[in-house]
């Protein structure tokens, strides 16, 4: 582990320096971190020349010590140039403690964010972010950890990817360590023991968005629902900061649904049909547009009775047969009748039907054949297809629960 310091205007002067219970008196700030913190190297940050006379007494003291002149920062080009000239000087996936005593101006600030920069982009573990105030009441200077405020950045960016990118691993990640780090403190007489589970039903429910598994997403968003109250509750006592999670995901409540045991009913489909809408608002457009697919058939299955067996693999191709034969005879192409033809095309709306099946069925199969066609279709126009995929669902939906 190296340490990053920043060197002052060269006044310094006696002081006890305390990390929790141990101290050590010296009028240098580096010795001090050294001398608590145990860093292989303190990598001394420079821009008064006054200061190197830090670095000479640090050398003299047997410190292991490495100089890097830093401009002032009285401009945007210095500040990015001390922002690189600090990142720049750090190895991947190494270990950094930052010591911010003297860091004046802008020098806290710039200490953040490439904090930030370096755990995210290169893999480096930021030991802490520490400084020493003046003397309290006791005489002693306390080393204080602003590494705790920094994690405040990391749930930032673990909700956004839940919400934004449904990436569930970073808030996994969080609240699987928080609960754990409370348990083995031993500090708190009621710790929590929902935030682990809560959250891996958060990866389950991101994991069938994705996949296009409408069953489990449904199934996992009813978990998420029923003890989100109770997590809420666990993270007011221990991290307050995160209480906004639960309302990010409030959506999530509209989606959520018990699997249900005695077939599929319109209700159940209509779950479907709001999850198909999520997927589009997420840029899942292939997910939605296969799904919308197969809830045209699973619709058209309740229609004629066939609720119970929604979920055989044989009766919905045969269903799909159904609808791709009367697609070929309004186009008056060759097709083979089925079993279910004769029944089916006596419904009242069997054409508007056909024809909503037609198109979000030719847009499923340029999808899924991954533009390998000699249509010219462009992204663009792919996307804004899509996106209109969702009232012929309902309209579909419409038909088959009033006709």
């Amino acid at each position: 582990m190296r340490c990053i310091s920043f060197a002052g205007s060269g006044i310094y002067q006696n002081q006890r320096y305390c990390r929790d219970n141990l101290c050590v008196e010296t009028d240098l700030t580096q010795e001090a971190i050294w001398r608590l913190y145990g860093p292989d190297e303190i990598i001394l940050c420079l821009s008064d020349p006054s200061g190197a006379r830090i670095a000479s007494d640090l050398d003299g003291r047997k410190i292991p010590l490495k100089k890097l002149w830093i401009p002032f920062g009285t401009d945007e080009k210095q500040l990015y140039e001390i922002f690189s000239t600090i990142c720049g000087v750090v190895i991947r996936g190494e270990e950094i403690l930052f010591e911010i005593t003297a860091g004046y101006h802008s020098l806290p600030f710039i200490t953040l964010v490439a904090s930030s920069y370096l755990h995210s982009v290169m893999q480096v573990t930021i030991t802490g972010i520490v400084y020493a105030p003046g003397p309290g009441d006791d005489g002693f200077c306390r080393f204080v950890d602003l590494k705790p405020i920094m994690n405040i950045l990391n749930w930032i960016k673990s909700v956004n990817a839940l919400t934004d990118y449904l990436d569930a691993e970073p808030i996994i990640g969080l609240l699987s360590s928080l609960q754990t780090e409370i348990h083995r403190s031993g500090k708190y007489p009621d710790p929590p023991v929902r935030l682990t589970g809560w959250s891996t039903l958060l990866g389950k429910f991101c994991d069938s968005i994705q996949l296009a598994r409408p069953v489990d997403a449904m199934y996992a968003a009813y978990g998420i629902t029923r003890e989100a109250e109770t997590v809420r509750k666990e993270l007011h006592m221990y991290a307050p900061s995160l209480v906004p999670v639960i309302n990010e995901i409030s959506v999530i409540t509209g989606l959520a649904a018990e699997p249900e045991v005695s077939g599929c009913s319109y209700e159940y489909v209509r779950k479907q049909v709001r999850l198909i809408d999520y997927q589009i608002e997420k840029g899942l457009y292939l997910q939605a547009v296969t799904l919308g697919r197969e809830v045209l058939i699973t619709l058209l299955m309740i229609k004629t009775g066939f609720g119970m067996e929604w979920k055989d693999t044989d009766l919905r191709h045969e269903f799909s047969r159904t609808l791709t034969g009367g697609a070929l005879s309004l186009q008056k192409k060759e097709y083979k009748l089925t079993e279910y033809s004769s029944e089916i095309s006596g419904i009242k709306s069997w054409k508007e039907m056909v024809m909503i099946w037609i198109k979000i069925s030719e847009l499923r199969n340029n999808l899924a054949h991954c533009g390998m066609t000699r249509r010219n279709d462009s992204v663009k126009s792919l996307k804004i297809r899509t996106k209109e995929i969702l009232p012929n669902i309902e309209r579909f939906m419409e038909l088959c629960e009033n006709e």
